[in-house]
């Protein structure tokens, strides 16, 4: 950089010189600053098959039993535009690409960061963002995505083999089994079961049936299927019940179909008694009269939190 001061001459530089220098300085240091906007043209046209959903450990499940799976399917048709497949309505949608700044753009009512495109690969960073502000903690799930043409022709693989949990993710599953299955009454020690636990009835008089999830037209790529398993709730209808009642409380069931009373809402001093009156009811109806299958992840049984709502009609 040339001084400012000529000390060779002793003489200070013009005013208009200072100023032209310290121009092209703020100049040159905003250019570095600047970051160009991520190109999806080198990409128009492909088809990309997200084969892998993992938080930043790397990993595809937390300790709540929370899967992260890979489901969309998508071609770019323009820098502003793409066609993502929807898995509830079996075609395809168009959405337009919004981009925020640097490598941040809104797609599908999701905020993404482009962390990396290739010939044959793409991954973004699934963003969470609360007025405006992007949660750090919060943004930690990438979205790993192939070519079709890579895995067909590169990798010969089925894409929905790519998709499956890898053997890191066993391993981690294994772990919580195996401390669920050590407490089977402690509900701090269960998680979700990725199969959830299955409730059915043996007779007549007991009808059994798992709440579903609400479908929503108007947010096809964003239902998550996530509430089916980490929160299953069941209905239970008791007809010639000893007398009319309605309980709603949750249970754990273990890795052997043992169903155990969890909570449930009364005052203090009625908590014993309605523990007891509870405990008749899953001894005497649901142990005696249901087929219970215990809940299991990448196929290990394993003790999981369920609601029930059950209604006695005498």
């Amino acid at each position: 950089m040339m001084p400012l001061y000529s000390f060779t001459k002793g003489q200070i530089l013009p005013l208009s010189i200072v100023f032209m220098l310290l121009t092209s300085i703020l100049s040159s240091c905003n250019r570095k600053e600047e970051k160009v906007r991520p190109s999806f043209k080198p990409v128009l046209g492909m088809q990309f098959i997200e084969y892998r959903r993992e938080f930043d450990n790397g990993l595809a499940f937390n300790e709540y039993g929370f899967q992260q799976e890979p489901a969309w399917k998508l071609y770019f048709l323009s820098e502003d535009s793409v066609m993502i497949y929807s898995p509830f309505e079996k075609k395809y949608y168009h959405y337009p690409i919004y981009h925020d700044h640097d490598s941040v753009f809104n797609i599908a009512r999701e905020w993404l960061r482009l962390k990396q495109l290739g010939k044959d690969s793409l991954t973004f960073q699934l963003l969470s963002v609360d007025r405006k502000q992007v949660s750090r903690e919060r943004s930690n799930v990438l979205m790993k995505f192939y070519s079709y043409r890579y895995i067909t022709e590169v990798l010969k693989k089925d894409p929905v083999f790519i998709r499956r949990p890898g053997p890191q993710d066993t391993l981690f599953i294994r772990s919580l089994v195996e401390r669920a299955n050590r407490n089977p009454t402690n509900a701090d020690s269960s998680f979700a079961a990725r199969q959830p636990v299955q409730l059915i009835s043996t007779i007549k008089e007991i009808k059994v049936s798992k709440l579903a999830l609400e479908y929503d037209p108007n947010n096809l790529l964003n239902i998550s299927s996530a509430d089916t398993y980490l929160k299953p709730e069941y209905s239970i209808i008791i007809d010639k019940a000893y007398k009319d009642f309605f309980h709603t409380f949750t249970v754990l069931v273990d890795e052997k179909g043992r169903i155990h009373v969890d909570t449930f809402l009364t005052s203090p001093e009625f908590t014993a008694s309605r523990r007891k009156v509870l405990e008749g009811i899953v001894d005497v109806n649901l142990q005696r009269f249901l087929q219970v299958v215990p809940g299991s992840t990448l196929g290990m049984p394993h003790t999981s939190q369920i609601t029930l709502h059950i209604k006695g009609k005498k």
